[in-house]
C-alpha cells in the first residue's frame, strides 16, 4: 500500500483546520477524527465528530465545501477530489457497547 495517501491525509487535515474553527457555537469542540484519501486520489472523506451535535458540524462543514476545496488547491492532486464530510459515530457505537455489556453482566 502506497504511503502517499496517508501523508495526503495528515495535510490535508492541517489545511482544513481553520475551517472546523468556524463552526458554529451549537456544534461545540469539533474534532476531525479521521481521513481517508482514496488510494488514486479522486475522492476524500473527512470524518468529525463534535462535543455538543455532530450532525450540526456536518451540516456546517458539508455547507463550507467550497472554502475547504479552496483550501486544498495547493496540494498535490491531478485534479480535485470529490470531498464528503461524514459524521463519527464510532463513539456512539461504543458507548452502546458498552451500555449493553453493562446490561447483560448486571442479570
Amino acid at each position: 500500500m502506497s504511503k502517499r495517501p496517508k501523508m495526503l491525509a495528515s495535510v490535508i487535515r492541517k489545511a482544513i483546520a481553520p475551517v472546523i474553527l468556524t463552526c458554529p457555537p451549537a456544534c461545540g469542540i469539533v474534532s476531525i477524527t479521521d481521513v481517508v484519501v482514496s488510494p488514486d486520489g479522486t475522492s476524500v472523506k473527512i470524518f468529525v465528530s463534535a462535543l455538543k451535535s455532530t450532525d450540526a458540524a456536518v451540516t456546517y462543514l458539508s455547507g463550507n465545501i467550497r472554502d475547504i476545496k479552496h483550501r486544498l488547491t495547493g496540494l498535490e492532486f491531478r485534479r480535485m477530489p470529490d470531498v464528503r464530510i461524514e459524521a463519527d459515530r464510532r463513539g456512539e457505537r461504543g458507548s452502546r457497547v458498552e451500555e449493553l455489556l453493562r446490561d447483560s453482566c448486571i442479570e
